[in-house]
């Protein structure tokens, strides 16, 4: 059993988990609601008995709910203590509730993305067919034109770099590259006067570079198949898997397929639109990684302490694409600091 079977695994557990509370959290807002009225319409059998009921079942479900939702060790025990005091009580599971939906949602678009990469590589030339693929697999499956898959990939960040150039992709490692003398490499284009962009498709178990074969074959260059990557981007983020927003205390996330996240930087059109309420004065963004992108406002000085952090965490990930934060601000990205 692989890394990704078994962290798919964690997952179901965790969404069964919160599944569970549903029922516990619906019985513990019945029962502070049921005392809070008790108490306004002076019936006191009622109040005094939902209120011990609440006392009772409220730390049961807090004290199990609060390791699935990562619950701060403080929050808990004031929620705890708010159990005992009606019309606090309502606190309780009103927390609860928003937290487990919160969270199952986050938990179950990473099963969907867990179990996207598994299809890939069950996909893959040489693996095991399966015995009845359902109708995803048999979509991702399918036979499809590069172009049509063709996906942006960033390969660097850097101030300066224009918009619309086609850049040089030298092969770092010397002995590498006296290995294939003349190779053509994938090619490679400035986005945005800060990104070096390149282009892969969806082998089934990894990713495979654009070539300029490719391009040659469908009659494109470099500037076409930017816009089509970038539509096959748009596409992923309005249709399957969708755009998914974590909200958090210090910072918000998002999550996408699990390969193209960092990739977001390069719409427009979700930074002007979709975020541009929680980034009033300007984002901040992170993309320690091509599958993380994290982004706060731009005078939310806890909110870039915290990215900061998140980037030192992240700075031996696989599939790194930059370690510093990005500032967006007027429709222009610019290195912070």
């Amino acid at each position: 059993m692989d890394a990704t079977t078994d962290e798919l695994d964690e997952l179901l557990v965790r969404d069964a988990q919160l599944q569970a509370l549903v029922t516990p959290v619906w019985v513990l807002a019945a029962l502070t609601v049921a005392a809070t009225l008790g108490l306004v319409v002076h019936a006191a059998a009622m109040s005094v008995t939902c209120w011990i009921g609440s006392w009772l079942v409220g730390p049961w479900v807090i004290s199990r709910a609060a390791p699935l939702l990562r619950t701060p060790p403080l929050l808990k025990y004031l929620l705890f203590l708010s159990c005992a005091m009606p019309p606090l009580s309502l606190a309780a599971p009103l927390y609860l509730w928003r937290a487990c939906r919160s969270t199952r949602d986050e938990v179950q678009t990473r099963v969907r993305e867990r179990q996207a990469r598994a299809r890939r590589r069950a996909s893959a030339p040489g693996a095991a067919p399966a015995a009845a693929p359902t109708v995803a697999t048999a979509n991702v499956a399918a036979p499809v034109a590069p172009v049509q898959a063709a996906l942006p990939v960033l390969r660097a960040v850097s101030a300066g770099m224009g918009d619309g150039r086609e850049l040089e992709f030298r092969i770092a490692d010397p002995a590498a590259a006296a290995k294939a003398p003349g190779a053509s490499l994938p090619p490679l284009r400035s986005a945005l006067d800060m990104f070096a962009v390149g282009y892969h498709v969806d082998a089934g178990s990894h990713w495979t570079s654009f070539t300029r074969d490719d391009m040659k074959a469908a009659g494109l260059d470099l500037n076409a198949l930017h816009r089509q990557a970038l539509s096959n981007l748009m596409k992923l983020v309005k249709g399957q898997p969708g755009l998914r927003l974590v909200e958090g205390h210090a910072y918000n996330g998002v999550l996408l397929d699990g390969d193209h996240e960092a990739c977001l930087v390069l719409l427009d059109g979700i930074w002007e639109a979709l975020f541009a309420d929680k980034t009033p004065n300007g984002a901040v963004v992170s993309i320690p990684t091509r599958d993380v992108l994290a982004f706060c406002d731009a005078r939310s000085a806890e909110g870039i302490a915290a990215l900061r952090e998140a980037n030192a965490r992240l700075k031996d990930a696989k599939g790194a694409v930059f370690q510093g934060l990005l500032l967006r601000r007027d429709g222009r990205w610019s290195v912070l600091d």
